[in-house]
């Protein structure tokens, strides 16, 4: 084997490693990428005067609790529950679920029916600010039994059956912004035949970060 005929061999062998990275960089540049994914989370606190043992909010709502503490005047505000959610850039999130998180009288036959949603979660591209998300509509709303009926016995002395309504409650926003990763407090609610209250807090932050 020449001379010439060697460098041809180890030119041609060079060029076609080159030619196979080339390809495989560029199908692994045209492979679609997944959207972010973003977590949020809906805790619900209930303010009251009741009596009873006083229970502190968690420390990632110490800005929450000092801002409810200078509006409002209860003396008792708990942590009633968290929902946790995951929800794509430009995503929608819708939950529903049956549970007693409001703290009220119930029994087993009467349950409160809640939902809550966001639409068009979309992340701020604001290179010169602190980062945000922008959604288009939030909502919550719940169905709270309420008895409306005749209490204590009839002329037999057989106990009479309740009478049950609900009522409606909720709120909706749209077109709101919320920094990233931190609790914002998006409205309250009061409840029926109680003098507490409740507000509906929200955080949203990219996902895997640690859990509230």
């Amino acid at each position: 084997m020449n001379r010439s005929k060697f460098i041809f061999q180890i030119a041609f062998s060079l060029l076609f490693c080159l030619l196979l990275f080339t390809a495989a960089h560029a199908q692994a540049a045209a492979k679609p990428q997944g959207d972010p994914s973003y977590d949020i989370f809906l805790q619900v606190i209930v303010g009251s005067n009741e009596a009873g043992e006083r229970a502190e909010l968690p420390g990632n709502l110490s800005n929450i609790s000092r801002q409810l503490k200078a509006n409002f005047a209860f003396s008792n505000y708990r942590l009633a529950t968290t929902f946790i959610g995951r929800i794509g850039n430009e995503g929608n999130f819708e939950y529903k679920s049956v549970a007693n998180v409001f703290g009220e009288e119930t029994d087993g036959e009467f349950q409160t029916f809640f939902e809550y949603s966001l639409n068009n979660f979309r992340a701020m591209q604001e290179p010169r600010s602190e980062a945000a998300f922008q959604i288009g509509t939030f909502r919550f709303g719940a169905r709270i039994p309420v008895k409306i009926g005749p209490s204590g016995k009839d002329e037999n002395g057989k106990a009479l059956a309740p009478t049950l309504a609900y009522e409606q409650i909720g709120i909706a926003a749209t077109r709101l912004a919320v920094p990233e990763n931190t609790p914002t407090l998006m409205g309250t609610l009061i409840l029926p035949k109680t003098r507490g209250t409740v507000f509906l807090v929200l955080t949203a932050r990219a996902a895997g970060q640690r859990i509230p």
